[in-house]
């Protein structure tokens, strides 16, 4: 596996076992009840069984999401819409704090962790938050002052703050639930908390709350997320201030977060940069480019929580573990690739009958960042086979290179041609990827081009097609355009099952058995 490096993989006799080089180890992971025998054919199924659970689910998730902004994106103007992203910018921006990652190694790890770990691990996790909460708290006033905000702004971030302090009370059920891949249940809270939010913001936009509409939203998507998760995974939570038993999982957790933090400071360009140089519209502009251009990847959100734990589960079986990364990077790419060529052939009839005439001006962003998005499926695995196999500061070292890449590039760009600077910058940086590809192969072996390019070869083919049929019957209304759509998607899905027959059966027999 590559060299042996100790990046952020704390080797204790709790949390490590021990084998000899080139033995396949199956791991037991040891519950209070339970004691799971993790092989890779387990993985697989679980895989399959949670992508499945979540794909289900996440339709509704991401169709909430989708629908919220379109409505949010053809009733608000794009100064508003701007200050949407700006709102939304900085909850992520602080939840990398209140979210997950520092309790990750507690999701790796091969043992089960002790209830003295969750609560040791909860309780400094919720020093930082109240911590940040009561800062962004204080600084509002000065915040709003920045973006030119009245005193419905100064709440906007004083909500942001509550919605902050409350996501604390999700992580460790959260966690608890992704280590043993029982998405279905992961994912009902996510549900809720995407219907919550995207009724709650639409309507008060719709009534004329403004800026406060995102705030609102924002805290009772936390609110509701808190509740219900603490529900389904109940815990005996607890106040347990114990550094020494926390450090194993913080020196996981800092260079794992430090990533997060970093990628965040990398996106933070348009709300900060370009909404205190150019104004809130141009980040409205930015912000309603990169959502479409991302369309095609909303399906991915499907797999990204599961990447991590089955990963880390086949971390210690070399072979089955770059046939797995194989078949993800199947999947993801045999998912993308048809929606982002459809998306590419029908963005002008999709600009114009779906979110109004006001976003033409931002398809040149638009091409510019859809070529951008070409690396994601891939890349977006093999960042998580990083962390997953204990190489957090390889991918702790991206997200830097990410990061000082956009603004050195970015900042110039934007400050000579406006937007479309960020947008150059934005695809120029990705191009690092491809250095990410093999660093990942040499830590595991496995095959990236055959497993990428059959699926984006017969995208293109189905987009011109598509893109000929436009010229001969133009979709000038929503019949058209979804007609459009669902006979490119047949197409393209019809050459994918002559190509791929063997594979597909195959992951049909997984998911049919792993259900039953």
């Amino acid at each position: 596996m590559g060299e042996e490096e100790g990046d952020g993989l704390v080797k204790t006799e709790e949390s490590l076992h021990t084998h000899p080089a080139g033995t396949a180890l199956s791991i037991r992971d040891k519950g209070n009840s339970e004691d799971v025998e993790w092989t890779s054919a387990r993985v697989t199924r679980h895989f399959a069984s949670g992508a499945l659970s979540l794909g289900v689910r996440q339709v509704f998730v991401q169709g909430s999401n989708l629908l919220g902004s379109l409505l949010l994106a053809r009733m608000l103007s794009p100064t508003e819409f701007g200050l949407y992203a700006v709102a939304v910018f900085w909850l992520s921006f602080l939840s990398t704090f209140g979210g997950t990652g520092f309790a990750a190694n507690l999701i790796r790890q091969p043992s089960e962790p002790t209830l003295a770990d969750y609560r040791s691990v909860f309780s400094i996790q919720l020093v930082i938050v109240l911590g940040l909460a009561a800062t962004l708290w204080a600084a509002a006033p000065t915040l709003a002052a920045m973006y030119r905000l009245s005193t419905d702004g100064i709440w906007l971030f004083r909500l942001i703050a509550l919605s902050l302090f409350t996501t604390a009370f999700i992580v460790i059920p959260q966690v608890q639930l992704e280590r043993h891949l029982d998405f279905a249940k992961l994912a009902r809270v996510e549900v809720a908390q995407a219907i919550t939010f995207n009724v709650t913001a639409v309507y008060l936009a719709w009534r004329g709350w403004g800026v406060l509409s995102f705030g609102i939203a924002m805290l009772l998507r936390a609110a509701v997320g808190a509740t219900l998760a603490n529900w389904i995974k109940p815990w005996a939570m607890r106040w347990h201030w114990d550094l020494e038993r926390a450090k194993p999982h913080l020196a996981f957790a800092l260079p794992f977060q430090g990533a997060q933090f970093i990628s965040i400071i990398k996106d933070s360009i348009s709300p900060i940069f370009i909404g205190l140089l150019l104004g809130a519209s141009a980040v409205g502009y930015v912000n309603w480019a990169g959502m479409v251009a991302a369309y095609s990847l909303l399906a991915l959100m499907v797999l990204q929580r599961i990447y991590l734990p089955a990963f880390a589960r086949l971390q210690y079986q070399p072979s089955a573990l770059g046939a797995f990364v194989e078949r993800v990077l199947l999947i993801t790419n045999a998912t993308t690739a048809p929606l982002a060529v459809l998306t590419l052939v029908l963005i002008d009839p999709v600009t114009h009958l779906l979110f109004g005439d006001k976003w033409l001006p931002a398809l040149p962003l638009f091409y510019l960042l859809w070529a951008a998005n070409i690396f994601v499926p891939s890349a977006t695995p093999l960042y998580s086979l990083l962390n997953a196999t204990g190489y957090a500061r390889k991918a702790l070292g991206f997200s830097l290179l990410w990061m000082v890449g956009t603004w050195l590039i970015g900042a110039p760009l934007i400050i000579a041609f406006g937007t479309i600077g960020f947008a150059i910058a934005n695809l120029l940086v990705q191009f690092s990827n491809l250095w990410l590809y093999q660093v990942a192969k040499n830590i595991v072996n496995f095959r990236v081009l055959p497993a990428v390019i059959p699926a984006w070869i017969m995208a293109v083919i189905m987009g011109i097609a598509v893109f000929i049929m436009t010229k001969i019957w133009v979709p000038g209304d929503f019949i058209r355009l979804i007609l459009y759509l669902t006979l490119g998607l047949a197409v393209y899905f019809l050459m994918f099952y002559l190509f791929y027959k063997k594979q597909l059966r195959a992951i049909f027999i997984l998911v049919r058995g792993s259900a039953a």
